[in-house]
Order: structure tokens, then sequence, then C-alpha cells
């Protein structure tokens, strides 16, 4: 099956628009861990929001390095052989390392940015700086990205 590799900026581009993705993360047992999560990228970095206690904080906390993953399915090829079946995707993974964020004002913008992102056709008061403080709001800073999707062969 034929893959074509993203640039930065299309790789980027798709994680922007990602609804959701899965966050690894692996702690002091040696174990990785994988999260469903939603996130905003801002800035070329990539932002969730979470509870103050967890697997996926005290991973974070242990080890930094995080990776992130979205992709999307697309159709699937049939052919006589099962051993030939193939399906159409797409996908970026993200490298990077995850750190909390402590300023407030900054957490208030973030958090705004998620809403208008993943809730802008309902209707809801908007967050205050009160709001915030009862939520927990990781960065990752981006190492390494790549992008990739599987397509007809020429």
């Amino acid at each position: 099956m034929p893959t074509k590799w993203f640039s930065k900026e299309k790789s980027l581009n798709l994680l922007s628009k990602s609804v959701y993705g899965r966050l690894a993360t692996c702690g002091e047992d040696g174990h990785p861990y994988i999260t469903p999560i939603n996130f905003v990228l801002y800035n070329e970095k990539i932002y969730l929001h979470t509870d103050f206690k967890g697997r996926k904080l005290d991973n974070i906390g242990y080890n930094p390095k995080v990776c992130l993953e979205v992709s999307s399915p697309g159709k699937i090829y049939s052919a006589p052989e099962g051993k030939n079946f193939t399906m159409r995707f797409w996908s970026v993974l993200v490298f990077g390392e995850a750190s909390i964020v402590h300023d407030d004002e900054f957490k208030l913008m973030i958090m705004n940015e998620l809403m208008e992102k993943h809730a802008s056709e309902y209707e809801f008061k908007p967050l205050s700086l009160e709001d915030v403080k009862i939520v927990n709001l990781v960065e990752i800073s981006i190492d390494e990205i790549s992008g990739k999707a599987s397509v007809d062969p020429v």
C-alpha cells in the first residue's frame, strides 16, 4: 500500500482540525497508558484540560515525554484474497513533552479556545477566571510531528 508523507504544515493543519486524539504516557511502572482526549492546537503547542488527579497526570509527573495520535479511517478496498484487503487512512503522530500550565489568565484564554473549537454551536455563559481554577491544563510542546496517508497505487 503506497504511503504519502505530509509536510509539517499539513500535519499541523490536520491536527488542528481533529476533534479528539489518543495521548500515550508512560509511568514509573513502565507500562504505556493511552487516554482519549480532546484538545486545541495554539501557537504550535497542544493543550488539553484534565482533572488534578489521575494516572495520566501521575505518568506525566514521572515522565513528561508523551505521544499524541490522531487519525481517520477511509474506504476499505476488498480483494479476492484476504491478504490483499486494505484500508485508506490518514494519521498524525506528535512526540513532545507535557507540562502543567499555572497562569490562570493564560488558562482562561486557552479554555476559551477549547470552547470555541468544540462547542461553538452551543450557547453558554463565557468562562471566568474563577472557572479555570477548577480545571487543570496540560501543555504539550511539539518536539517532532509526522503525518501520512495511504493512497491508491499510481
